[in-house]
């Protein structure tokens, strides 16, 4: 038995057709780059929206801790010895002799002091133009004799802001 040789076929492909036209290649770029900055944006507000959370979330724990602090001790205010709009300085009718000074900062800070000892941070990231303590007396005028003390705070973190007002009248004063 004979064997015919079979004649090889060559590869007859075009050499243009072997690899990529520079316009395949643009194009597949274009693609990837569509691709990656829809990604890019997705990643971007997930981020914002972490961030814009933790500015919430640091606004309600100062608000809720420095109001609930101050309400519980002005509330056991004997002696009203200093007011105005930034501060306010007061005995309680436990220590007739121990003064409290509570003080809005222009350092956006809001801070406690107790006799002669230095400033405690009660809370910071208080917008200082927008925050004020206010004294109302027994008609809900402002004025004297005081009967009711509010304070109103604007927490302010990264363009997120939260007012917090609390009014109280203290026992020794009714």
């Amino acid at each position: 038995m004979e064997h015919k040789k079979i004649p090889k076929v060559k590869n007859r492909m075009k050499k243009w057709s072997i690899g990529s036209t520079l316009i395949e290649q643009i194009i597949s770029i274009v693609i990837i780059g569509i691709i990656g900055s829809t990604t890019g944006m997705f990643l971007s507000s997930g981020s914002n929206i972490f961030n814009q959370f933790q500015s919430r979330k640091t606004i309600l724990i100062d608000n809720t801790t420095c109001i609930e602090n101050y309400s519980r001790e002005l509330r056991f205010a004997h002696n009203l010895i200093f007011a105005d709009t930034k501060s306010i300085q007061f005995t309680t009718t436990s220590d007739t002799n121990l003064v409290i000074n509570y003080k809005i900062n222009s350092d956006s800070t809001f801070t406690r002091k107790l006799g002669n000892g230095s400033d405690n941070l009660i809370a910071q990231n208080i917008d200082f133009d927008n925050s004020y303590f206010n004294y109302y007396d027994i008609n809900d005028n402002v004025g004297t004799p005081v009967r009711r003390i509010r304070l109103s705070l604007l927490f302010s973190v990264n363009n997120d802001s939260s007012r917090s007002t609390v009014d109280i009248s203290p026992y020794t004063f009714r």
